[in-house]
């Protein structure tokens, strides 16, 4: 595994469900919403309620990092790996939910979808796309910087 809650200071925690947890955690609601009218008022809610729960487990990632991990794929893969005979299911399924995240944001994008939401969403929706693309090239500016310092390339990760 490359990381866990447990394993990264509190700023670090505080930087990641500020950038990514709860801008994520709102996409998932705003889309369910958008899905409830669009899609089906069941899938519609499930999205929402998976929303409210990852911004929820975003906070109290926060203050019990070694109990919980930012969002429900990834506590559900935490419990699984205590369970199966190789690990690896919490990374696993945290890149899934970012990957459905992702689904999320593009089609919310490609239909408009994110302007006809109710307020004041369409503004905390904006925010939170600039909030999470701007991390994301912040911390890619940052990671450079530190492997730079430490005399390897930015490319090349120790995984171990």
């Amino acid at each position: 595994m490359l990381w866990t809650p447990t394993s990264l200071p509190i700023g670090r925690r505080l930087w990641m469900v500020l950038l990514t947890g709860l801008p994520f955690a709102i996409f998932k609601f705003g889309g369910g919403l958008a899905a409830m009218e669009d899609v089906h008022p069941v899938l519609g809610a499930t999205f929402a309620v998976w929303g409210v729960l990852d911004a929820v487990l975003n906070l109290a990632v926060l203050v019990a990092p070694e109990r919980l991990s930012f969002c429900v794929l990834s506590n559900l893969g935490r419990m699984l790996d205590r369970r199966w005979p190789r690990p690896g299911l919490e990374e696993l399924l945290l890149a899934v939910d970012t990957l459905a995240t992702f689904l999320i944001v593009s089609t919310m994008i490609w239909f408009g979808r994110s302007s006809s939401l109710p307020e004041p969403l369409p503004a905390l929706w904006t925010l939170c796309v600039i909030a999470n693309i701007l991390g994301v090239g912040i911390e890619r500016v940052w990671q450079a910087r530190l492997h730079r310092r430490a005399g390897s390339p930015a490319g090349v990760r120790d995984h171990g």
